[in-house]
């Protein structure tokens, strides 16, 4: 008899999660072995809302370029409220070649980044 749970593919979703926040976290020139990998968000933020499209293709091509589980990757700016000291970014991506996931991302004016 087989087992009444289907295997679940969350814990590899979570280390999709947990990946990209470190990569975008990462800032360039600090990655020992891939000197090239990073961001510096603190430097584009400083100079939103002019540096949107900067900071959407920086995202996109820094997941497409450290998360190759994700394809097709699609960043975009979501509302948020006028007190808000972040920037809000949903990344849409096909995960595993058929599946689509849909990420909420904060880049705060600090160049911090939260993923989920």
């Amino acid at each position: 008899m087989g087992s009444p749970k289907p295997a679940r593919p969350i814990p590899q979703l979570e280390s999709v999660v947990a990946n990209l926040q470190a990569v975008l976290n990462t800032h360039q020139g600090d990655g020992y072995t891939c000197p090239e990998m990073g961001v510096d968000f603190f430097d584009v933020l400083s100079r939103w809302p002019s540096s949107e499209s900067d900071v959407l293709r920086a995202v996109a091509l820094t997941i497409e370029r450290y998360e190759p589980r994700l394809r097709n990757v699609r960043v975009r700016t979501l509302p948020k409220p006028e007190s808000a000291m972040a920037v809000h970014l949903e990344i849409t991506a096909e995960w595993n070649g058929r599946d689509n996931v849909r990420l909420l991302t904060e880049l705060s004016r600090g160049g911090s980044v939260k993923v989920r």
